[in-house]
């Protein structure tokens, strides 16, 4: 999604919210006897694995919350819902967040999440099955199909490195895959699961996140500052409850595989052979990857506000 897009997306939600103020009150009690009442926006996305463990075996309640996981297919409804209240904390990315400090919204930090490893991509550079490319040097003047001003656009930028791509837009990650496996597109920019997904059909890896020797494909977790404010306490509750439901995964990530495969829409045919990935407790967000996402988004007009460091992320007592 565009940001002129998402910015007037916000501004309809602003008006909206405040037309119907009651309607979206809700009651920060939860519903067991001394828990905080929390609702979480996850995208179809590996990387919320634990936000359903934790809630689905309870571990939330353990650690004082109630928390729903609400799930979204759209990063543009997850982000409506965060800005009019609806949720209270969400996966994003740091590009994603950063749109929305830009815009005047007090969206924080609070940890990354999962990113790639040397075993496991997150995001890759995929070439069609009948294009020829192999390398990157070989996407020199090619298309490449992507999602520009996201993190797509940012980690296709990181892969690319010196190469000059003509670069396509399709926002819609379905449409965008099938295109390359028709031979449509000669290359594209897809997150995973669909990037495994578009190479058992065919088409051809070109690089990947775990290539790299930096980390550059991260997910975050993200607050709402009012919410953070109100309950300053949830945070830590919160990220002590996402690591025990790490913790789980990783020491049985067999067990979990049905769940990730419904959550994140894993294709059927890739489901049993899935790589599933080592997950990493909660941490800050790092500073050196927030300052070259900041310098990139400055340079292409996204952030135009002045953003610290120190105002976005957040870490719990």
């Amino acid at each position: 999604m565009s940001v002129n897009r998402r910015l007037i997306l916000i501004a309809v939600v602003l008006v909206i919210a405040a037309g119907c103020a009651g309607c979206l009150e809700q009651t920060q009690e939860g519903a067991v006897e001394g828990t905080i009442a929390m609702k979480v926006g996850a995208m179809p996305d590996e990387a919320t694995l634990p936000y359903y463990v934790a809630e689905r075996e309870g571990i939330f309640l353990e650690h004082g919350l109630d928390v729903e996981v609400v799930p979204f297919m759209s990063a543009m409804e997850r982000d409506s819902a965060l800005i009019a209240g609806e949720i209270d904390a969400e996966e994003n990315d740091p590009v994603g967040t950063l749109v929305l400090r830009n815009a005047g919204y007090n969206a924080r930090i609070v940890s990354h999440e999962m990113h790639e490893t040397p075993e496991k991509m997150r995001f890759a550079i995929i070439a069609s099955p009948n294009s020829g490319i192999t390398s990157v040097e070989d996407l020199e003047g090619k298309q490449i199909a992507i999602s520009s001003n996201t993190v797509i656009e940012w980690i296709t930028d990181n892969l690319l490195g010196d190469v000059t791509a003509s670069k396509i837009e399709e926002k819609k990650v379905p449409i965008r895959m099938q295109m390359l496996l028709e031979d449509k597109y000669e290359a594209a920019t897809l997150a995973d699961p669909l990037a495994s997904y578009a190479i058992y059909k065919g088409a051809t890896l070109v690089i990947s996140d775990s290539d790299f020797d930096k980390r550059i494909g991260y997910t975050v977790i993200v607050f709402r500052g009012e919410f953070i404010e109100e309950h300053p306490e949830s945070v830590a509750q919160f990220l002590a409850a996402y690591n025990e439901a790490v913790e789980r995964i990783n020491a049985n990530p067999e067990n979990y595989r049905a769940l990730l495969v419904e959550i994140a829409k894993v294709p059927e045919e890739i489901a049993d052979s899935y790589k599933m990935g080592t997950y990493m407790k909660a941490a800050p967000y790092p500073r050196d990857n927030f300052d070259v996402v900041l310098s990139w988004m400055q340079s292409k007009g996204l952030v135009t506000q002045e953003i610290l460091y120190e105002d976005v992320i957040y870490e719990s007592a």
